[in-house]
């Protein structure tokens, strides 16, 4: 009887055990590409990627390991890409499907993943499936979207789109009007409305498995893994728990992490407990959901009119963070228990630099992206932040970048020189570029920082070393906020592995801070910063206590 315990016991807590990774995954620094603006090889004023693949021993010499493309396939370019006409094809834009392939296996062979950007929840209204479906006469892809019967507007009204097609009937959107979503069916389908399909239906059976396709076309091409955009959208009418949404995503790894075990999915999803439980191996800690309570206080807090903030990273020091990090401490010990990472991105192509909220300075920058480097998440960069390249408030909108904002501001040219266009495309015309680079003056960039010992760059490329050669540092480094939540200048936090015990001390604030936190060890000692004369410990019986001057941060070892 207690050997039959004993294994009841055991099999519990196996089954309670953290899923495994990717031995690379563990490792792996994420470098966020916008292909549209980050390298133009045919000088059409458009990035490219082949301006992707002459950019290979750049990325790897910051020590970037794994690189996330937005979209890349054919689009009618009514939203940046996402709006796909064929999830088969590379756009024309960026080149050829061969072009990425060469991309792909290149990358390969300087040790660098490519993860590609799967829109799984709409396609263009000028997609060929929908196009087929808006018939009035059944066909195939009658049911590979949601429409209505009649035109009698469903309520809420939120999404749908009224239409003179010939089929009879109003359509659901995932997004913009332009983007109608894929039927993966409703969690509970209402038997009044026709519209409401089973997930087991046919129409929604069939855009699953066409999903599955999608994806092994790409894998078998050699990307490993993708971004999932909009992850949580797909099934409807779905519960609170998004019951019928991790169904679908449970099915789609249960096929895929057999597949393909080494490759990964990124979720769009910002619940880390959802999508890690669904399957995903990083959930994306961003602006909106349950990350844009950790995200916004710390980062990007802002007012309706999104110029002022009272974020935790700015020189006014007048944040708050005590709430961002009690949910930030939840988050970590969830994800950490279901296995997965939930990692939170410098920026995307979707939110303000961070250069966006008064971060200007070198030092500022150095600052705020060292929070992003020393989380035990794979980190994530978007391009661009590695030099502290400016949100540009005066780029046009483009190409349905405005939604609630204009997110044309971060999708900015790649300033790689101070040559003609920041040497991101030999265009003549300036007028020709997708997006317009920085007209400052003084403006950063790769050639003027990459021998420079002070740049932005080169303390980017230190951190990121240093995270590799320190395990405490990393994905397995075990994270605790140490310092005092209602007094968070400066803001502290511990990274530990077995007898490696380090310190995270923030101050972004324009005015000298001291903190203490309790015992760890005998000393402090300073290892990484933006500048050791601005850090000081002191360490006694009754614990460490850390001066910093104005905008500083410091990681020290405790020994």
């Amino acid at each position: 009887m207690e050997r039959f315990l004993f294994a009841v016991a055991l099999l519990a807590t196996m089954t309670l055990s953290a899923k495994e990774q990717p031995e690379w995954l563990k490792k792996a620094n994420i470098y966020h590409i916008y292909p549209l603006t980050y390298a133009d090889s045919n000088g059409d004023g458009i990035g490219d990627l082949e301006g992707i693949r002459s950019k290979l021993d750049y990325i790897k010499s910051v020590g970037f390991n794994c690189i996330w493309i937005s979209p890349c396939f054919m689009s009618a370019w009514e939203d940046g890409g996402y709006d796909i006409l064929d999830y088969y094809k590379v756009d024309p834009r960026f080149g050829t499907n061969d072009d990425l392939k060469r991309l792909i296996d290149e990358a390969h062979s300087k040790g660098i993943k490519i993860l590609l950007d799967l829109v799984a929840g709409h396609t263009s209204d000028k997609h060929p499936w929908f196009q087929e479906s808006l018939k009035a006469e059944r066909n195939k892809f009658s049911d590979y979207y949601i429409w209505t019967e009649g035109h009698t507007m469903p309520q809420p009204s939120y999404r749908w789109v009224d239409n003179s097609y010939p089929r009879n009937g109003i359509y659901l959107s995932n997004f913009f009007p332009i983007q109608p979503a894929l039927n993966y069916g409703y969690y509970k389908p209402n038997p009044a409305h026709s519209w409401e399909q089973s997930y087991d239906a046919p129409g929604p059976t069939a855009v699953r498995n066409e999903l599955k396709k999608i994806i092994a076309y790409w894998c078998d091409m050699g990307c490993d893994g993708f971004r999932v955009d909009m992850a949580k959208s797909l099934v409807k009418g779905d519960n609170k728990a998004q019951d019928g949404v991790m169904r679908l995503w449970k099915e789609i790894f249960a096929w895929y992490n057999t597949k393909y075990p080494e490759n990964i999915m990124l979720s769009e999803w910002s619940y880390p407990k959802q999508s890690i439980s669904a399957g995903f191996n990083i959930d994306l800690l961003i602006h909106n959901g349950i990350g844009g309570k950790v995200y916004r206080p710390l980062v990007c807090e802002t007012t309706d009119k999104m110029v002022p903030t009272v974020c935790y990273f700015n020189r006014q020091g007048k944040g708050k963070i005590r709430k961002a990090m009690e949910l930030y401490t939840q988050i970590y010990n969830d994800y950490r228990a279901i296995g997965g990472y939930a990692s939170m991105p410098t920026c995307s192509h979707d939110i303000w630099r961070l250069t966006r909220m008064n971060r200007n300075t070198p030092e500022e920058q150095k600052v705020a992206i060292t929070l992003f480097l020393t989380l035990p998440t794979p980190p994530i960069v978007y391009y661009g932040e590695e030099i502290g390249m400016r949100n540009l408030e005066y780029a046009p909108a483009k190409e349905g970048s405005l939604s609630s904002r204009n997110r044309s501001t971060c999708r900015t040219p790649m300033q790689w020189s101070t040559e003609r266009n920041a040497g991101f495309s030999a265009v003549k015309s300036a007028k020709r570029l997708y997006l317009p680079v920085d007209n400052a003056p003084q403006f950063p960039n790769v050639a003027e920082q990459e021998n420079d010992p002070n740049s932005v760059l080169s303390y980017v490329k230190g951190l990121l070393k240093l995270r590799a050669a320190i395990p405490a540092l990393g994905v397995e480094g075990e994270w605790k906020y140490v310092g005092d939540l209602d007094n968070p200048y400066p803001m502290i936090y511990a990274r530990t592995l077995g007898n490696e015990k380090y310190v995270v001390v923030f101050n972004p604030a324009d005015r000298e801070v001291e903190g203490s936190i309790a015992p760890m060890g005998r000393k402090a000692e300073w290892v990484y910063g933006n500048n050791k004369r601005l850090a000081k410990c002191k360490t006694s019986k009754d614990g460490h206590t850390f001066k910093m001057k104005p905008i500083s941060v410091a990681i020290f070892k405790i020994n």
